[in-house]
């Protein structure tokens, strides 16, 4: 463990010293591989999953409730496939799905990145087949999103922000099908050559958009042989899990499911030893196989023990548990003052969290961002991404902030949230990203007129995309806005919007279409 200090010139230096109080847990970030704890038994069916890969492709969803250590589990995965010594020292491509609606084949595209770094390199064969298909599969993932991501983002009377749309040739469905599907025969094709398997790894699916989703499960209908295509599913519906919605179809297709489930004994054991150094005694064990065994419930009490220098016995466990808010709260009561009120402010932001509008919403200047987010990863509750963006460590953590807040506090930070995005408009890559956060937190501020127009019209344009679940929750707040407003005229345009949407929805979708 180490403590971490950074000297923000433009807080006193009484905060700093309440920051210095405290040490630094262990992340609630996924787990690294070299620290993985116990699940042998699934770890075991890893060799029979990946020869069945090399053979004809092969599917593998791993499920559970939130906190289970799914995410943990899949960076397990890809060491097995690519670092373990003596291993099959294969490629492996990864994507992470958050929670924004509506962004059009953000995985998938997020998988090209991936696999045009590691072409780069040299991780992925560096073959001409794949670059071709590569740079067919790009161009036509960016036709097909088109009508909906705009190439530029203006201000219009400091009232309105407005997207700016090219025309583009219609690409329908079954191209994006059809290019991403040859694009993984022909990275099949190369890494058999040689032995290996490719493995595509997918976290969080039941975050992802209905687009997503429907390529995702058309894909692994027709695997290549020497493709793995490995993704997270949490199982909890309340959550807005899609898991419910696609496990029949996943039984139907053969796909291997490794449902993941609390910690056992000797298993919490080997938790606390391995990333804590505590030696939890065997009542202390007992009791948290009874009571809260999920790895994250673990790792809140096992750095509560540890941040309060608290022995890790059985009366002790039962203390810290008892005087808990559930275990996200107790990661939560242990953070110093500044980092909890910082957290409170980013909870409202839409991952990942570009850092000019961290920085906007701490009210940090440029200079000081830089040591308040190694603060903020310090304390365990933040991770910083692979493109230098930010989220919170575990969803869970995001979710328990948000619940927390105050309505008048949640209406104010969102506030602040569009403003912050649109001063930052022009400094952020990711328009479709902008455009969808503005529009949550504009109707979350209450600012209903702004909130309607941008609602309804980024609506439309999503449901003439085909993507109906977004196309209603945008117009649903249009439709809100204008009953806020009063305006009569406004609303029976976004009633008239719904009707048309719902319409649409309930007719069947195709691969072919």
């Amino acid at each position: 463990m180490e403590w971490y200090l950074y000297c923000l010139p433009e807080h006193p230096p009484r905060i700093m010293d309440e920051i210095q109080q405290q040490a630094s847990g262990v992340s609630y970030a996924p787990s690294p591989p070299e620290e993985f704890c116990g699940r042998q038994e699934e770890l075991e069916q890893l060799p029979a999953v990946l020869s069945r890969a090399g053979e004809h492709g092969q599917a593998m969803m791993i499920s559970g409730p939130p906190g289970i250590g799914k995410s943990s589990f899949l960076n397990r995965l890809a060491y097995e496939v690519r670092a373990r010594p003596g291993g099959r020292q294969s490629p492996v491509l990864r994507a992470e799905v958050f929670d924004l609606p509506g962004m059009i084949f953000s995985a998938f595209r997020e998988l090209l990145n991936d696999l045009r770094r590691s072409s780069a390199s040299g991780r992925v064969p560096d073959a001409e087949s794949i670059r071709e298909a590569l740079r067919y599969a790009d161009d036509v993932f960016e036709k097909y999103a088109a009508p909906v991501e705009p190439i530029g983002l203006l201000p219009k009377d400091g009232e309105k922000i407005v997207g700016v749309f090219a025309r583009s040739p219609e690409v329908g469905y079954n191209h994006v099908y059809q290019a991403f599907e040859e694009l993984l025969r022909e990275l099949g094709r190369e890494v058999s050559m040689t032995g290996r398997v490719a493995a595509v790894l997918v976290d969080d699916v039941h975050l992802a958009s209905s687009h997503d989703r429907r390529l995702l499960q058309d894909v692994v209908r027709n695997l290549p042989p020497g493709i793995l295509f490995a993704f997270t599913c949490r199982t909890e519906d309340g959550a807005g899990s899609g898991y419910a919605a696609m496990q029949e179809e996943i039984r139907e297709l053969g796909i291997v499911e490794v449902q993941l489930s609390e910690m056992r004994r000797h298993e919490i054991h080997e938790l606390g030893e391995r990333r804590f150094g505590l030696a939890i005694d065997d009542p202390a064990a007992a009791l948290l196989e009874e009571a809260s065994a999920d790895p994250f419930s673990l790792m809140a009490c096992f750095n509560a023990l540890y941040g309060r220098g608290l022995a890790p016995s059985r009366e002790n466990v039962a203390d810290v548990i008892a005087g808990a808010d559930g275990p996200a709260g107790l990661a939560f009561a242990a953070l110093p003052g500044p980092v909890r009120a910082w957290t409170e402010d980013l909870c409202v932001l839409n991952p990942p969290f570009p850092v000019p509008v961290m920085a906007c919403m701490l009210d940090l200047s440029e200079t000081d961002v830089t040591p308040a987010t190694g603060l903020l990863l310090a304390s365990g509750i933040f991770r910083r991404l692979p493109d230098g963006e930010y989220a919170f460590a575990h969803p869970l953590l995001q979710e328990h902030c948000r619940r927390d807040l105050a309505e008048e506090r949640g209406v104010a930070l969102n506030a602040r949230a569009a403003d912050c995005f649109e001063r930052s408009i022009h400094r952020l890559p990711g328009r479709l990203y902008v455009l969808l956060s503005l529009a949550g937190h504009l109707f979350d501020a209450h600012e209903y007129g702004k909130a309607a127009d941008l609602n309804l019209e980024i609506g439309l344009r999503f449901h003439h995309r085909d993507d109906h679940d977004t196309a209603l929750i945008l117009t649903e707040r249009a439709v809100v806005s204008a009953e806020r407003l009063g305006d009569d005229a406004l609303l029976a345009a976004a009633e008239r919007q719904r009707d048309l949407i719902r319409q649409k929805a309930s007719g069947p979708l195709t691969v072919g279409e």
